[in-house]
């Protein structure tokens, strides 16, 4: 493999020796335009990741909200360098005032809005055509697909809305050409490797560690000045969240944040069940490990009275601080042994399981009784239903940390392409690339303070952490929390009790595949619609990775088993054809269709479970859906028209149409005229509808229709 050094050296000497030449100054150009683009919300809803919870139902955004406001200028510079070079650079001003955070609000690198947009030279090196620098390669040209198209990453902010020259991310490459003497093509390509960007998925995610305040309980406000640091969802508010992505980063279904609630949970049962109590002196929830949280949601009151734990578990109400559970979301004034003493009624155990996570804002609880915890399941703790109390003793003030682990800059992809013409006219190529895959992968591993990986330990079904690195067998979670009185058990002090308390590292990184492709285009004569050109784009990827969901592992609460990234071989590929009909009007028709070879469809791999293990969807999957079952073989069809008008055809309108199988859908309609030579405006609407647990239907309340202008200068 090249090494990093051999592509940095390579570019500089170019650049340098083209820059030492004498060069004119009149052969350089400078044009350019202005544009603003303004979006506006068509109907009334709310974006994945804004509501509060399963039951908000709270319409955040109103029809006619500004979801863009973008300004932008965009130069384009030319010239000779040297008597045999040139070179080319595009440079983007930009500023989106509706952008919900810095990285799309402003020019930020590798992404659609990156200040410098390409900077390249070309030249020749014995038969060979060289562009060596930052820029854009385009091998496929389906539409509202990019299978061929694999070179550059996308921003995907704005979903597919952008046209594709846009939304592409320039990257660092040479490329080379070499043309044969029988007219044929020989392209290879050395890039930079670069992912995709997705709103609520990109480098600018928080990498801190995120752990409420050790001491906390829910008794306590969940302010920042109480130590409440789980974060806001990534880029919350914006349109394009995905559910898939939700489920990572978001606020409330994310588990990056679920998880430091999910320790501060824990450790209020501990605080409750184990001091309060008196029945564990290490103050664990070990003495009660026998107990699932499924069935803890399943005692009556009366069972929590005196039942399993031996003793009056209370709920506090207003100014009560007798009790560690905070019961007045159900209309508690103060309880002695579960029962509220101002009106008689009892409580179970899904609402005192609901009553500790109402004070977090995070997705923990949906339950409001036993009889729903038993059927629904959309919040955390009704996954983990089989999960011991000796399991959740060890998520004691677990924290989580987001983490980058990306290949170089240098670390170079690689890819080939030959292309030729028949003598019958069937333009063809053929490529071959191994390169890092575009859509980032996360790995999850339980650390220490220092970062090594703690273990986690499966027997009959109870979970727990210990350190191996150090060799101390120290256990991670309850053991240290009864820190909160200042004691110390098991060598533990209140100075060095966060070292004692396990984080779930969250490692977002990217593989390398092999991609195999062949693409075709040809064009036939027929009587009844003149030529019809047929086209097609097939592409089979090694060693790419898809989400598994295992709920058996979820249901003991043994996360990082529960979502893992398994290699899967698949096949894409897109057949269209396009017609010229009513005189001037292009219609193009697609069938696409994903396979996953590799697609998993199975039982858990817990012994004993007969819980689903499936291949999740990367779009869908949501604690709000079951983590959506992915389709093994997904298919789309798109319909596209396009037409000129006006006397002159100074303006042109078309419109696409995605179908995506499981009743998704999908239509882009734009304008584009010419109101002076200089001076072009564009309308644009796109309509999102169809099941919401599909990749276009969830957008529904994404649905806008957007005015644009720009002013072209030269």
């Amino acid at each position: 493999m090249f090494k990093k050094q051999h592509l940095a050296l390579a570019i500089a000497t170019t650049l340098a020796a083209a820059n030492a030449q004498a060069f004119d100054a009149e052969s350089f150009t400078v044009s350019g335009y202005v544009k603003n683009e303004t979006a506006a919300l068509t109907k009334d809803g709310t974006f994945n990741g804004q509501a509060s919870g399963p039951t908000d139902t709270t319409k955040y955004n109103d029809s006619g909200d500004l979801i863009k406001s973008e300004s932008s200028v965009k130069l384009f510079v030319n010239g000779d360098v040297g008597e045999d070079s040139s070179m080319h650079a595009e440079l983007l001003l930009h500023n989106d005032s509706k952008a919900k955070d810095s990285h799309f609000k402003n020019s930020d690198t590798y992404t659609q809005s990156e200040f410098l947009r390409e900077l390249y030279v070309d030249t020749t090196a014995n038969d060979w055509d060289i562009r060596m620098g930052k820029q854009q390669v385009v091998w496929g040209a389906a539409d509202g697909a990019k299978f061929m198209d694999m070179l550059n990453p996308t921003d995907y902010r704005e979903m597919a809305q952008n046209a594709m020259d846009e939304s592409r991310i320039p990257v660092w490459m040479i490329k080379g050409d070499k043309y044969l003497e029988n007219g044929a093509n020989v392209q290879i390509v050395l890039s930079q490797p670069r992912e995709n960007v997705f709103a609520g998925l990109n480098r600018d995610i928080d990498t801190s560690v995120r752990r409420n305040d050790v001491t906390m309980n829910v008794r306590q406000d969940r302010t920042a000045a109480n130590g409440y640091t789980s974060g806001t969802g990534h880029d919350k508010g914006n349109a394009f969240i995905l559910k898939g992505v939700d489920s990572i980063t978001g606020e409330d279904n994310g588990f990056l944040n679920i998880v430091p609630d999910l320790g501060s949970v824990a450790a209020g049962f501990s605080y409750t069940f184990a001091r309060d109590l008196g029945s564990n002196a290490a103050n664990t929830l070990l003495g009660f490990s026998g107990i699932t949280v499924g069935g803890f949601a399943g005692y009556a009151s009366s069972s929590i009275v005196t039942g399993s734990f031996g003793a009056q578990v209370g709920c506090m109400g207003a100014g009560d601080s007798s009790h560690a559970i905070d019961c007045t979301p159900y209309g508690g004034t103060g309880t002695s042994g579960g029962v509220d003493q101002g009106t008689g009624a009892g409580y179970d155990g899904a609402q005192i399981l609901g009553a500790f996570a109402a004070g977090y804002n995070t997705n923990l609880s949906n339950a409001a009784s036993r009889s729903v915890f038993a059927t629904t399941k959309d919040s955390a703790f009704e996954y983990m239903d089989l999960a011991t109390f000796a399991t959740f003793d060890a998520f004691v003030n677990a924290g989580s940390q987001y983490v980058f682990n990306m290949p170089d800059d240098y670390d170079m992809n690689i890819s080939t392409r030959f292309s030729n013409t028949t003598d019958n006219g069937l333009n063809y190529s053929l490529m071959y690339s191994n390169a890092y895959e575009k859509n980032p992968i996360i790995n999850l591993s339980w650390r220490n303070s220092s970062g090594d990986k703690l273990h986690v330990i499966n027997s009959s079904n109870t979970l727990s952490l210990n350190s191996a690195a150090d060799g101390s067998g120290q256990a991670y979670g309850g053991y240290a929390a009864d820190v909160k009185d200042g004691s110390a058990t098991d060598g533990v002090t209140s100075a060095n009790a966060a070292l004692y308390y396990a984080t779930l590292r969250f490692e977002q990184t990217v593989e390398r595949a092999h991609n195999l492709g062949a693409a075709f285009n040809t064009s036939l004569d027929t009587e009844s619609m003149g030529p019809v050109v047929l086209r097609g784009e097939f592409v089979y990827t090694k060693d790419a990775y898809q989400p598994v969901i295992d709920l058996g592992q979820m249901s003991i609460g043994n996360i990082t088993e529960a979502l893992t990234m398994h290699k899967a071989d698949k096949f894409k590929y897109v057949i269209g054809a396009d017609v010229t009909v009513l005189t001037d009007m292009m219609l193009s028709a697609q069938f696409i269709q994903e396979r996953n070879l590799d697609f998993v469809d199975t039982t858990s791999n817990l012994s004993g479970s007969s819980r689903a293990r499936y291949t999740a969807s990367y779009a869908n999957m949501s604690l709000l859906n079951g983590f959506q079952k992915d389709l093994e073989n997904k298919e789309f069809y798109s319909i596209f028209l396009s037409k000129p008008f006006g006397d002159s055809g100074e303006g042109r309108w078309n419109n696409i149409l995605m179908l995506e199988e499981g009743g998704g859908r999908w239509n882009r309609f734009d304008v584009e005229y010419s109101l002076t030579n200089d001076l072009i405006g564009t309308l644009e609407y796109n309509k999102y509808w169809g099941d919401a647990n599909t990749q276009f239907g969830q957008l529904e309340a994404a649905s806008n229709v957007q005015v644009g202008l720009k002013y072209l200068f030269e």
